[in-house]
């Protein structure tokens, strides 16, 4: 598409260019906000062997029966009662399972002891007293056979379900590999530590990008100050193995835009180029030959900040495999929103959201502090006010912080 974008078109051209990855066997500690390649299946029948019901004694033949301790899978012999645990493995030649509540030990000598069964009608010891053959068994796979699906494929993998891996045997799931985020900081001024001094200014995108993405599924490597050289700015965006490439910085227009003649030498596919919204409108993306995609951000922190907002959420999603759809929360402006740098433009503004049972109503966060940055920091939401919008009483879209 030529031209600048709205912002709604913006979002729906970096979805689309977010095509999913290959899909990868990942460990379990690694699959973590992934999406599953394959559906998960049970590996083996459930229970995988004949168990226990219930706490009780498994029993062979009449009682009353003498108890006994065995080792795993040796044979139960006739009249004799072994105590088990509620889903414990039975032991070969076992009749039926009783209840611990429905029988009564009886000590025949010093460390020797007679199980009887409770009769069923009056519930007094009876040595007569026998459980139907099968009771207290749960058969193998009488829950679910090997093969069944546990979790669909394309489900999201949360912490419950590694623990349903885990339980289920699995080492390694297939997932949708989580893109690798790389993060370039154009600006040879720009200060990694310490206060602003001297004229020079902090660096405050380089740790907060790899963070948002990484709360978005994306894997943030480090960032990277990038050379300010044609040459080696050239070298470092072709070398780079990552899937996703945000830069800040050099992305206004003009014929002396280092970034934007970087991308014309490599032959770049331009996909975005430029937002009508407020701010962050010099936003670019663009599909480098060899397949990588390349974010550029404004330099100004609060113009990247919203640049990113807008974009990474549906462009991860993408790559992710992951579904996405705009927004539906909506909230009621209570105060008057800044003005638009342009009437055509979108304004995407910091808000406090508070919910009642008048519904949500939105608290404008306006610019000040460090960068202008406080609202930005302190918004629960933000809101998205199209042109002609942006009084009290309005109602608007809201994204929350990761861009909802």
């Amino acid at each position: 598409m030529d031209g600048l974008l709205s912002w709604t078109q913006a979002r729906l051209v970096a979805h689309a260019a977010g095509k999913p990855l290959p899909f990868a066997t990942a460990r379990l500690d690694e699959s973590h906000g992934s999406l599953l390649g394959d559906a998960l299946l049970a590996i083996s029948d459930e229970p995988s062997a004949d168990v226990a019901e219930f706490d009780g004694y498994a029993l062979c033949a009449a009682g009353p029966w003498t108890t006994i301790d065995l080792a795993p899978d040796v044979a139960l012999p006739q009249h004799y009662a072994t105590k088990l645990r509620a889903f414990e493995p039975i032991p070969p030649h076992t009749d039926a399972v009783l209840p611990t509540s429905q029988g009564q030990l009886r000590e025949i000598q010093p460390g020797e002891h007679q199980l009887i069964a409770f009769d069923s009608l009056n519930g007094t010891p009876d040595e007569n007293a026998r459980p139907e053959f099968g009771s207290g068994i749960i058969r193998q796979a009488a829950i679910a056979s090997a093969g069944r699906e546990l979790v669909p494929a394309d489900s999201l993998i949360t912490p419950q379900v590694i623990s349903l891996a885990a339980a289920a045997g699995y080492d390694h799931l297939r997932i949708c590999r989580p893109p690798i985020v790389s993060t370039l900081i154009i600006g040879a001024s720009l200060l990694e530590q310490g206060t602003p001094r001297g004229g020079r200014v902090r660096d405050a995108l380089g740790i907060s990008i790899p963070a948002f993405v990484g709360a978005l599924g994306a894997r943030g490597n480090p960032h990277v100050r990038a050379p300010e050289t044609r040459d080696l700015l050239l070298e470092e965006i072709e070398d780079s193995h990552a899937d996703l490439l945000i830069t800040t910085g050099s992305t206004a227009p003009g014929g002396e835009n280092l970034l934007r003649n970087v991308l014309r030498d490599l032959a770049a596919h331009w996909l975005i180029d430029g937002i009508t919204m407020t701010p962050g409108a010099q936003v670019l993306l663009a599909r480098l030959p060899d397949g990588k995609l390349l974010l550029g951000l404004p330099g100004d922190p609060r113009g990247a900040l919203t640049a990113l907002l807008t974009v990474a959420p549906p462009l991860v999603a993408g790559l992710r495999g992951a579904k996405w759809s705009e927004s539906t929360q909506t909230a009621v402006l209570i105060e008057e929103t800044p003005l638009p740098e342009y009437a055509e433009d979108t304004a995407i503004v910091p808000i406090r959201v508070t919910t009642s049972a008048a519904g949500r109503t939105a608290q404008v966060l306006h610019a000040s502090g460090p960068a202008g940055l406080t609202g930005w920091a302190n918004a629960t939401d933000f809101a998205v006010v199209p042109p002609g919008m942006g009084s009290p009483g309005d109602v608007v879209i809201t994204l929350s912080a990761l861009g909802g």
